[in-house]
């Protein structure tokens, strides 16, 4: 957690950038993965969904086809690579940037298969791998993959502990309400020294205070860290015997759009980011397809981005 006023690092989004890349040049976030990492961005983030349902579009689109797309007001048909193949060729593309998947929704895998392919993302990655387990809120997509979804919390809360489990022991073992396995021989593990566990929500609710303190590096939060929000975290984090100062906190830089062409960049930083800095913000999340509408122009806009921090700082 930034409590000194630190110059915050910067990750990109490299998901729904529908009006950077139409869905055919999927391969050219490759690219920009490279170009990044070569500017000197902290890292490149991608979410998910597996599939969805008309209800994913009931309350319309956004005004501005750049905006964040909120929950309810995403086209159906909107294409969704499989985040944890594209984030491994991302790795593979690059040696220093890290690689972060930003959200997996666990509850619709089964955990040993996952837990696998997140220790071998480690290991390909060389320890720049992040992963940030969570539930979603799409019931469609999880009536879809026959998975019920009044079950996704505690499902998500037995995947952490398998993982857990399997990674930290041999053989391994576990008895739980979904998920039961007994003698299992699990490898290769990760290392757990790098690998960083992140979670995210839209407020601290006790669940997610439970994950956090159990299992947290990190916090990707889908709202801002207030004051009495930094109390609650600290509370519970001392009372876990950690520190809420261990913990690495990213925070969105959410962008305003006058009209239909893409946000001012410069305006945007300028007023947001001491605000995230304030709230703890060690790392600014960026979608760069809210800024620019030519991938050419990608390897420019990572410059002018660190440069108008360094600026600031």
């Amino acid at each position: 957690m930034n409590n000194t006023g630190a110059k915050p690092k910067v990750m990109l989004a490299m998901s729904e950038l529908f009006t950077l890349l139409p869905p055919e040049e999927e391969h050219r976030h490759i690219e920009f993965a490279k170009v990044a990492e070569g500017e000197g961005i902290e890292g490149l983030f991608v979410s998910e969904h597996v599939v969805m349902g008309p209800g994913a579009g009931a309350l319309g689109r956004p005004d501005n086809p750049r905006q964040f797309v909120m929950p309810g007001m995403q086209d159906p048909a909107t294409p969704w690579p499989s985040p944890l193949i594209k984030l491994a060729a991302m790795a593979g593309a690059t040696s220093i940037i890290r690689i972060i998947s930003a959200a997996i929704i666990a509850p619709l895998r089964h955990p040993i298969l996952l837990a696998k392919d997140l220790a071998t993302l480690d290991l390909i990655s060389n320890g720049r791998f992040t992963v940030m387990p969570t539930v979603s809120w799409h019931t469609e997509e999880y009536q879809s993959l026959q998975v019920d979804f009044a079950e996704r919390g505690r499902r998500l809360d037995e995947h952490l502990a398998i993982w857990k489990t399997l990674w930290e022991d041999t053989p391994a073992a576990f008895d739980g309400e979904f998920y039961q396995f007994t003698n299992t021989f699990f490898s290769p593990k990760p290392d757990r020294s790098r690998l960083k566990l992140w979670f995210g929500g839209s407020e601290l609710r006790p669940s997610l205070l439970n994950r956090i303190t159990t299992y947290a590096d990190g916090l990707f939060l889908g709202f801002p860290l207030s004051e009495d929000d930094k109390a609650l975290l600290d509370t519970a984090m001392t009372a876990a015997c950690r520190h809420a100062q261990e913990l690495e906190i990213a925070g969105w830089l959410v962008p305003c759009f006058p009209d239909d062409r893409v946000a001012d960049i410069d305006a945007t930083l300028d007023a947001q980011i001491h605000t995230l800095v304030s709230q703890g913000c060690d790392l600014i999340a960026i979608k760069p397809s809210c800024f620019i509408d030519d991938p050419g122009e990608m390897a420019a806009f990572c410059r002018r981005v660190l440069k108008r921090i360094d600026s600031m700082f």
